[in-house]
């Protein structure tokens, strides 16, 4: 029965527990849902993962109160026209673009605003871009993109929001092409940049992972060094150097040790599950992950 997958709900007590053991013993891929789960949640934070004609939409047609939480935009990565926003383009006119939008990304964030009560201002996760298409770019390229990068955020009106890139995997798929990622892969150039731009990042488990896979980094001790400059998480399992979003338990991320260096190093730290299609079937991997997550950080 090999590659065999179990869902078991209320797998936390009684004769769920056990079947979920049993299967466990007998090499199964098991997901165990808890009941309360499946009940309405009370989040301390709320994601919208937005795209390009989300930004269009009056929030006033979806949000009809105060959420007493806070909240986070994830810019879109694709833009009318097929732009790929990429705030570190050497092509003058088409990071101008990318700014733009990135502006309005700002400004619908802020409209947001009427329908939270939070204190905090609200946090945009952005792929900043940074990626070439035959190969990885040396330390120099990669440092003058991070100054184009830096340049752009000066010319952002920022105020009431706080921009945190996301780190990034070493083989991002673009308009069903691989391509190389060379910023936000690096923990050292990374936290460097962070310091001199006194921003934060979210970093994202799955990403990190490959990562560490492809350069041979020890996982546990990248994130251990951006722990200072760590505002989010995206959680995610990953396996080999391209397999990422991958459900909790089916890649090879250690867990058990992740989930110790976070609760040593960045307690309390915000978090969403990120899995790949985990919105489909009502959300039932996200919930898959929490599930795997909960009581743990």
């Amino acid at each position: 029965m090999k590659n065999k997958v179990v869902v078991i709900v209320g797998g936390s007590k009684g004769i769920g527990k056990g079947l979920y053991d049993a299967f466990i013993d007998k090499d199964y891929i098991v997901h165990s849902i808890s009941r309360k789960n499946c009940d309405i949640t009370n989040p301390d934070q709320i994601e919208f993962h937005m795209s390009y004609d989300d930004l269009n939409i009056n929030p006033k047609k979806h949000l009809r109160s105060k959420y007493k939480c806070g909240f986070l935009v994830h810019a879109p990565e694709l833009f009318e026209n097929d732009h790929l926003l990429n705030l570190c383009s050497e092509d003058r006119k088409y990071r101008e673009l990318s700014i733009l939008h990135m502006q309005k990304v700002i400004d619908v964030t802020l409209t947001l605003r009427d329908y939270f009560v939070t204190n905090s201002n609200p946090r945009i996760i952005v792929n900043c871009g940074g990626f070439s298409k035959n190969d990885f770019l040396p330390i120099k390229n990669r440092q003058n993109l991070y100054k184009i990068l830096s340049d752009s955020l000066s010319q952002l009106e920022r105020d009431g929001v706080e921009i945190i890139p996301q780190n990034m995997a070493p083989y991002p798929w673009h308009f069903g092409g691989q391509r190389y990622q060379n910023l936000f892969m690096d923990s050292h150039e990374i936290l460097s940049f962070c310091q001199e731009n006194d921003i934060r990042i979210c970093h994202d488990i799955s990403h990190s992972h490959l990562a560490c896979n492809k350069f041979n980094w020890n996982h546990i001790e990248y994130i251990k060094s951006l722990a200072s400059v760590t505002a989010h998480f995206h959680i995610a399992d990953g396996k080999g150097v391209d397999g990422e979003g991958l459900q909790i338990g089916e890649g090879t991320v250690d867990f058990d040790k992740v989930f110790k260096a976070i609760n040593e190093y960045i307690p309390k730290v915000s978090f969403i599950p990120e899995v790949w299609q985990g919105h489909k079937n009502k959300g039932e991997g996200f919930w898959l992950s929490l599930d795997q997550i909960e009581g743990k950080i």
